[in-house]
C-alpha cells in the first residue's frame, strides 16, 4: 500500500481506541473495522485482517497492565481461549467467501443486535455487585466456558471484533468480580487476535504498515488506559459507558449498512 497523509491519524485513532477498551474492558476491534473501511477505504476482509493484528497488541498490553493489579483470571481465561481459536479459524475461513460489500453490510447489521445484549450487561452491572473470590471450575463449567470461547473466536474472526461480549457474559456466569471479568476478558482475546491472525495471513489478507500505525497507537492507548482506572469513579464511568457505547454501535452499523 502506498502510504497517503491521511494514515498518519490511524495511531491516533488506535490510541484513542486502546485508552478507551481497556479501561471498560474488550480489545477494540468493534470499532477498528469501522474506521479502516468508513473513513480509510480499505477492503473489509483487509480491514478485519488489520483489527485482528491491530487488537493483539492492545490485549497484550492490557492483559499485562491488568494482571500486575490481580484483575487476571489465567486459570480460566487459558479454558475460553482454547474455545476462541477454533471459533476465530472458523470465523476466518467463512469470511473469506463472503464478498467484501456484503460482509461490511453484515457487519453493520452484527453490530445493531450487539446494542441488546450490550443493554442487558449494562443493567445486570447496574444490578449486581460481585465479591472477590475464585469461580470454582466444574467439568460443565468448563465447557460452557470452552463454548463461549468458540462463540467469541467466531466472532472475531469473521467481523474482526474482537468477541468480547460472549467472553465477559461466560465470566460473569461464573461469578467473577467485575475487575476480573474486565482483565481476563482482555487476556482472552489476545487469543483471538492470535488465531484470527495467523489464519488471515495464511488466506493472504495482510498490510504491515496498517498494522504498525493503527496497532502502535493501540498499543500505546492500552497501556496508559489500566493505570487510568485507579484515577476514575467507576460508578460515573458504567453510567456514562453504556449509553456512550450503545449510541456509538447504532451510529457505525447504520453507517457500515447505508454506505
Amino acid at each position: 500500500m502506498v502510504f497517503d497523509l491521511s494514515l498518519a491519524l490511524l495511531p491516533v485513532f488506535g490510541f484513542l481506541i486502546g485508552l478507551f477498551v481497556t479501561i471498560v474492558g474488550g480489545g477494540g476491534g468493534v470499532f477498528y473495522v469501522p474506521v479502516l473501511t468508513l473513513f480509510f477505504g480499505v477492503p473489509t476482509q483487509l480491514a478485519v485482517a488489520t483489527s485482528l493484528a491491530s487488537v493483539l497488541p492492545t490485549t497484550i498490553t492490557g492483559a499485562i497492565s491488568h494482571n500486575r493489579l490481580g484483575n487476571v483470571n489465567a486459570r480460566i481465561g487459558v479454558i475460553f481461549g482454547a474455545g476462541g481459536i477454533v471459533g476465530t479459524l472458523l470465523g476466518a475461513y467463512i469470511a473469506s467467501m463472503i464478498p467484501s460489500a456484503l460482509l461490511k453490510k453484515i457487519f453493520g447489521l452484527f453490530l445493531l443486535v450487539l446494542t441488546i445484549p450490550m443493554v442487558l450487561n449494562a443493567l445486570k452491572r447496574r444490578e449486581r455487585s460481585y465479591n472477590e473470590g475464585s469461580a470454582v471450575l466444574t467439568g460443565p463449567k468448563k465447557l460452557a466456558g470452552s463454548l463461549f470461547g468458540v462463540a467469541s473466536g467466531t466472532m472475531a474472526g469473521l467481523f474482526g471484533i474482537s468477541g468480547t461480549p460472549p467472553v465477559t457474559a461466560g465470566l460473569y456466569l461464573l461469578g467473577l468480580p467485575a475487575m476480573v471479568v474486565v482483565g481476563t476478558s482482555i487476556f482472552v482475546l489476545t487469543f483471538n487476535a492470535v488465531s484470527g491472525l495467523v489464519g488471515y495471513f495464511m488466506l493472504g489478507q495482510f498490510d504491515l504498515m496498517l498494522i504498525i500505525l493503527l496497532g502502535g497507537g493501540g498499543a500505546l492507548g492500552a497501556f496508559l488506559g489500566p493505570k487510568l482506572v485507579k484515577k476514575i469513579d467507576r460508578k460515573t464511568l458504567e453510567k456514562v459507558y453504556a449509553p456512550l457505547l450503545v449510541s456509538l454501535n447504532f451510529i457505525i452499523g447504520f453507517a457500515m449498512i447505508l454506505t
